[in-house]
Protein backbone atom coordinates (compact mmCIF):
# COMPACT_ATOMS: atom_id res chain seq x y z
CA UNK A 1 0.00 0.00 0.00
CA UNK A 2 1.09 3.49 -0.51
CA UNK A 3 1.82 5.70 2.27
CA UNK A 4 1.28 9.83 1.36
CA UNK A 5 2.26 12.72 3.05
CA UNK A 6 -1.07 13.40 2.98
CA UNK A 7 -1.40 10.03 5.12
CA UNK A 8 1.42 11.10 7.35
CA UNK A 9 -0.27 14.40 8.49
CA UNK A 10 -3.63 12.68 8.92
CA UNK A 11 -1.51 10.21 11.46
CA UNK A 12 -0.18 13.43 12.77
CA UNK A 13 -3.39 15.28 13.08
CA UNK A 14 -4.68 12.59 15.42
CA UNK A 15 -1.69 12.45 17.65
CA UNK A 16 -2.17 16.57 18.16
CA UNK A 17 -6.00 16.38 18.95
CA UNK A 18 -4.99 13.55 21.55
CA UNK A 19 -7.09 10.93 19.46
CA UNK A 20 -5.20 7.35 18.78
CA UNK A 21 -6.59 4.52 17.40
CA UNK A 22 -8.08 2.02 19.77
CA UNK A 23 -8.12 -2.31 18.13
CA UNK A 24 -10.34 -2.64 16.29
CA UNK A 25 -13.09 -5.81 17.22
CA UNK A 26 -15.00 -7.17 14.51
CA UNK A 27 -18.07 -4.86 16.03
CA UNK A 28 -18.58 -1.12 14.17
CA UNK A 29 -17.74 1.51 17.12
CA UNK A 30 -18.23 4.36 14.51
CA UNK A 31 -21.55 5.56 14.38
CA UNK A 32 -22.71 5.73 10.81
CA UNK A 33 -25.22 8.36 9.43
CA UNK A 34 -26.58 8.83 5.94
CA UNK A 35 -27.69 12.09 5.02
CA UNK A 36 -30.48 11.33 1.97
CA UNK A 37 -33.18 13.62 0.17
CA UNK A 38 -35.77 12.96 -2.08
CA UNK A 39 -34.53 15.35 -4.90
CA UNK A 40 -31.62 17.48 -5.23
CA UNK A 41 -31.06 20.94 -4.46
CA UNK A 42 -32.45 20.89 -0.95
CA UNK A 43 -29.19 21.90 0.54
CA UNK A 44 -28.13 17.71 1.51
CA UNK A 45 -24.63 18.14 1.33
CA UNK A 46 -24.45 21.95 2.55
CA UNK A 47 -25.99 20.34 5.27
CA UNK A 48 -23.66 16.97 5.60
CA UNK A 49 -20.82 19.69 5.76
CA UNK A 50 -21.70 21.89 8.07
CA UNK A 51 -22.91 18.86 10.42
CA UNK A 52 -19.35 17.22 10.15
CA UNK A 53 -17.67 20.91 11.12
CA UNK A 54 -20.07 21.03 14.36
CA UNK A 55 -18.96 17.88 15.29
CA UNK A 56 -15.59 18.79 14.88
CA UNK A 57 -16.53 21.47 17.09
CA UNK A 58 -16.94 19.30 19.82
CA UNK A 59 -13.58 17.35 19.29
CA UNK A 60 -15.16 14.73 17.30
CA UNK A 61 -13.14 12.76 14.92
CA UNK A 62 -15.36 12.52 11.72
CA UNK A 63 -15.10 11.45 7.92
CA UNK A 64 -17.25 12.43 5.39
CA UNK A 65 -18.33 9.71 2.55
CA UNK A 66 -19.06 11.68 -0.98
CA UNK A 67 -21.26 9.06 -2.18
CA UNK A 68 -22.81 11.56 -4.73
CA UNK A 69 -20.90 10.26 -7.56
CA UNK A 70 -19.47 12.72 -9.92
CA UNK A 71 -20.89 15.51 -8.68
CA UNK A 72 -18.16 16.21 -5.76
CA UNK A 73 -20.09 18.22 -4.08
CA UNK A 74 -18.26 17.73 -0.65
CA UNK A 75 -15.16 18.89 -1.68
CA UNK A 76 -16.60 21.99 -3.35
CA UNK A 77 -18.25 23.15 -0.28
CA UNK A 78 -14.88 22.39 1.87
CA UNK A 79 -12.71 23.97 -1.23
CA UNK A 80 -10.28 21.31 -1.19
CA UNK A 81 -9.44 19.17 -4.00
CA UNK A 82 -8.93 15.26 -3.16
CA UNK A 83 -6.04 13.57 -4.87
CA UNK A 84 -7.52 10.18 -4.80
CA UNK A 85 -11.23 8.74 -4.79
CA UNK A 86 -12.55 5.10 -3.52
CA UNK A 87 -11.83 3.99 -6.81
CA UNK A 88 -8.33 4.08 -6.00
CA UNK A 89 -8.88 2.35 -2.83
CA UNK A 90 -10.67 -0.47 -4.76
CA UNK A 91 -8.85 -0.45 -6.77
CA UNK A 92 -5.46 -0.99 -4.73
CA UNK A 93 -3.45 1.93 -5.59
CA UNK A 94 -3.73 3.15 -2.10
CA UNK A 95 -5.23 2.33 1.29
CA UNK A 96 -8.39 4.45 2.95
CA UNK A 97 -6.32 6.19 5.31
CA UNK A 98 -3.92 7.99 2.44
CA UNK A 99 -7.28 8.33 -0.13
CA UNK A 100 -8.91 10.88 2.99
CA UNK A 101 -8.60 14.42 2.26
CA UNK A 102 -8.26 16.92 5.10
CA UNK A 103 -10.26 19.69 4.76
CA UNK A 104 -10.98 22.88 7.05
CA UNK A 105 -11.06 22.17 10.85
CA UNK A 106 -9.27 18.36 10.60
CA UNK A 107 -12.64 16.98 9.09
CA UNK A 108 -11.42 14.46 6.77
CA UNK A 109 -13.65 12.98 3.61
CA UNK A 110 -13.52 10.65 0.78
CA UNK A 111 -14.50 11.42 -3.00
CA UNK A 112 -16.95 9.25 -4.33
CA UNK A 113 -15.54 10.07 -8.01
CA UNK A 114 -16.65 7.69 -10.21
CA UNK A 115 -15.99 4.32 -8.13
CA UNK A 116 -18.85 3.59 -6.31
CA UNK A 117 -21.71 3.16 -8.91
CA UNK A 118 -21.06 0.08 -9.29
CA UNK A 119 -21.15 -1.36 -5.45
CA UNK A 120 -22.98 -4.79 -6.70
CA UNK A 121 -20.67 -5.51 -9.29
CA UNK A 122 -17.39 -5.60 -6.93
CA UNK A 123 -15.07 -8.11 -7.14
CA UNK A 124 -14.37 -10.29 -3.99
CA UNK A 125 -10.90 -8.74 -3.70
CA UNK A 126 -12.54 -5.72 -4.03
CA UNK A 127 -15.11 -6.25 -1.38
CA UNK A 128 -11.96 -7.44 0.82
CA UNK A 129 -10.33 -4.26 0.29
CA UNK A 130 -14.12 -2.44 1.34
CA UNK A 131 -13.95 -4.32 4.00
CA UNK A 132 -10.59 -3.56 5.27
CA UNK A 133 -10.78 -0.11 4.17
CA UNK A 134 -13.96 0.66 7.10
CA UNK A 135 -12.26 -1.19 9.40
CA UNK A 136 -9.46 1.37 8.52
CA UNK A 137 -12.41 4.01 8.71
CA UNK A 138 -13.80 2.22 12.30
CA UNK A 139 -10.15 3.07 14.13
CA UNK A 140 -10.00 6.87 12.80
CA UNK A 141 -13.62 8.15 13.07
CA UNK A 142 -16.08 8.52 15.94
CA UNK A 143 -18.72 9.73 12.90
CA UNK A 144 -19.24 8.61 9.16
CA UNK A 145 -21.30 10.79 7.25
CA UNK A 146 -22.51 9.67 4.24
CA UNK A 147 -23.82 12.43 1.92
CA UNK A 148 -25.93 10.10 -0.62
CA UNK A 149 -27.25 10.92 -4.08
CA UNK A 150 -30.37 13.02 -4.13
CA UNK A 151 -33.20 10.84 -4.74
CA UNK A 152 -34.27 7.44 -5.07
CA UNK A 153 -32.03 4.44 -5.86
CA UNK A 154 -30.76 0.91 -4.98
CA UNK A 155 -27.69 2.56 -3.68
CA UNK A 156 -29.15 5.27 -1.70
CA UNK A 157 -31.37 2.61 0.20
CA UNK A 158 -28.13 0.11 0.74
CA UNK A 159 -26.83 2.84 2.28
CA UNK A 160 -29.69 3.22 4.58
CA UNK A 161 -29.89 0.00 5.55
CA UNK A 162 -25.94 -0.30 6.29
CA UNK A 163 -26.49 2.95 8.53
CA UNK A 164 -26.83 3.31 12.19
CA UNK A 165 -28.90 6.80 11.70
CA UNK A 166 -30.53 8.58 8.07
CA UNK A 167 -31.51 12.30 8.44
CA UNK A 168 -33.81 12.68 5.60
CA UNK A 169 -33.49 16.53 4.20
CA UNK A 170 -36.49 18.13 2.79
CA UNK A 171 -37.76 21.86 2.03
CA UNK A 172 -41.15 23.67 1.69
CA UNK A 173 -41.13 23.43 -1.51
CA UNK A 174 -44.16 20.96 -2.16
CA UNK A 175 -41.99 18.85 -4.66
CA UNK A 176 -39.55 18.28 -2.14
CA UNK A 177 -42.10 17.45 0.38
CA UNK A 178 -43.60 14.94 -1.94
CA UNK A 179 -40.02 13.34 -3.05
CA UNK A 180 -39.21 13.58 0.60
CA UNK A 181 -42.41 10.79 1.33
CA UNK A 182 -41.74 8.88 -2.04
CA UNK A 183 -38.37 8.23 -0.50
CA UNK A 184 -39.49 7.94 2.71
CA UNK A 185 -42.03 4.96 1.46
CA UNK A 186 -39.13 2.95 -0.60
CA UNK A 187 -37.01 3.01 2.08
CA UNK A 188 -40.17 1.20 3.77
CA UNK A 189 -40.59 -0.97 0.87
CA UNK A 190 -37.07 -2.05 0.95
CA UNK A 191 -37.04 -2.34 4.80
CA UNK A 192 -40.22 -3.60 6.59
CA UNK A 193 -39.05 -3.79 10.26
CA UNK A 194 -37.68 0.36 9.98
CA UNK A 195 -40.19 2.00 12.57
CA UNK A 196 -38.34 5.64 12.54
CA UNK A 197 -36.42 8.61 10.54
CA UNK A 198 -35.02 11.25 10.94
CA UNK A 199 -36.15 14.27 9.53
CA UNK A 200 -34.74 18.09 9.01
CA UNK A 201 -36.52 21.12 7.27
CA UNK A 202 -34.33 23.36 4.96
CA UNK A 203 -34.23 26.62 3.78
CA UNK A 204 -37.75 27.88 5.69
CA UNK A 205 -38.96 31.23 6.35
CA UNK A 206 -39.97 30.48 10.36
CA UNK A 207 -40.52 27.75 12.69
CA UNK A 208 -44.35 27.69 11.83
CA UNK A 209 -43.33 26.67 8.47
CA UNK A 210 -41.24 23.71 9.55
CA UNK A 211 -43.58 22.64 11.99
CA UNK A 212 -46.09 22.50 9.46
CA UNK A 213 -43.73 20.73 6.74
CA UNK A 214 -42.60 18.31 9.99
CA UNK A 215 -46.66 17.41 10.74
CA UNK A 216 -47.43 16.85 7.21
CA UNK A 217 -44.69 14.61 6.24
CA UNK A 218 -45.06 12.63 9.59
CA UNK A 219 -48.43 12.31 9.33
CA UNK A 220 -49.00 10.42 5.98
CA UNK A 221 -45.87 8.62 6.89
CA UNK A 222 -47.27 7.42 10.21
CA UNK A 223 -50.91 6.24 8.43
CA UNK A 224 -49.74 5.24 5.07
CA UNK A 225 -46.57 3.93 6.15
CA UNK A 226 -46.05 2.94 9.76
CA UNK A 227 -42.96 5.50 9.81
CA UNK A 228 -42.48 7.50 12.55
CA UNK A 229 -40.28 10.59 11.52
CA UNK A 230 -38.34 12.42 14.46
CA UNK A 231 -38.11 16.03 13.93
CA UNK A 232 -34.23 16.85 14.34
CA UNK A 233 -34.73 20.80 13.57
CA UNK A 234 -34.89 23.17 10.82
CA UNK A 235 -32.60 25.85 8.83
CA UNK A 236 -33.93 28.99 8.01
CA UNK A 237 -32.66 30.33 5.05
CA UNK A 238 -29.48 32.77 5.21
CA UNK A 239 -27.68 34.72 3.06
CA UNK A 240 -24.34 33.91 4.96
CA UNK A 241 -24.68 30.62 4.56
CA UNK A 242 -25.15 31.64 -0.24
CA UNK A 243 -22.04 33.93 0.39
CA UNK A 244 -20.07 30.77 2.05
CA UNK A 245 -20.81 29.10 -0.60
CA UNK A 246 -19.74 31.07 -3.35
CA UNK A 247 -16.65 31.07 -1.54
CA UNK A 248 -16.27 27.21 -0.89
CA UNK A 249 -16.39 27.61 2.54
CA UNK A 250 -18.82 26.01 5.15
CA UNK A 251 -21.20 28.53 6.59
CA UNK A 252 -20.03 27.32 10.20
CA UNK A 253 -16.53 28.23 9.89
CA UNK A 254 -16.69 31.89 7.76
CA UNK A 255 -20.05 33.25 9.09
CA UNK A 256 -19.85 31.45 12.75
CA UNK A 257 -22.13 33.95 14.10
CA UNK A 258 -24.84 33.22 11.06
CA UNK A 259 -28.25 32.03 12.39
CA UNK A 260 -27.58 28.98 10.30
CA UNK A 261 -24.41 28.04 12.23
CA UNK A 262 -26.80 28.17 15.64
CA UNK A 263 -29.21 25.86 14.18
CA UNK A 264 -26.38 23.38 12.97
CA UNK A 265 -25.10 23.52 16.36
CA UNK A 266 -28.16 22.55 18.02
CA UNK A 267 -28.84 19.80 15.69
CA UNK A 268 -25.53 18.75 16.29
CA UNK A 269 -25.79 18.76 19.54
CA UNK A 270 -29.18 16.94 20.05
CA UNK A 271 -27.73 14.44 17.51
CA UNK A 272 -25.09 13.39 19.83
CA UNK A 273 -27.10 13.24 22.47
CA UNK A 274 -28.90 10.60 21.76
CA UNK A 275 -27.15 6.65 21.52
CA UNK A 276 -29.30 4.92 18.98
CA UNK A 277 -27.45 1.52 20.26
CA UNK A 278 -27.45 -0.07 16.58
CA UNK A 279 -24.22 -1.89 15.71
CA UNK A 280 -23.17 -3.60 12.87
CA UNK A 281 -20.09 -5.93 12.23
CA UNK A 282 -17.95 -4.81 9.75
CA UNK A 283 -18.76 -7.76 7.62
CA UNK A 284 -22.55 -7.05 7.29
CA UNK A 285 -22.50 -3.64 6.98
CA UNK A 286 -20.23 -3.45 3.55
CA UNK A 287 -22.54 -6.62 2.44
CA UNK A 288 -25.66 -4.45 3.55
CA UNK A 289 -23.76 -1.34 1.21
CA UNK A 290 -23.26 -3.98 -1.21
CA UNK A 291 -26.53 -5.05 -1.29
CA UNK A 292 -26.04 -8.73 -0.30
CA UNK A 293 -27.92 -9.25 2.51
CA UNK A 294 -28.23 -12.75 2.42
CA UNK A 295 -23.95 -13.05 3.33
Amino acid sequence: MIVTDQAQRLRELMAQSGHVPEPVSSIMNARIISIASGKGGVGKSNFSVNLAIQMRKLGKRVVIIDADFGLANVEILLGVAPGYTIADVLNGTVDIESALTIGPMGCMFLSGGSGMAALTELTDSQIMRLTDSFIQLDALADFIIIDTRAGISNAVVNFIRASSDTIVVTTPDPTAIADAYTLIKSVKTSMPDVESLKLIVNCVVNDTEANEVFEKLNGVSARFLGIKLRFLGSIPFDSYLVRAVRKQKPVSIQYPFAESVTRYSKICADLLDVDTGRKSSIHNFVMKLIGRFGS
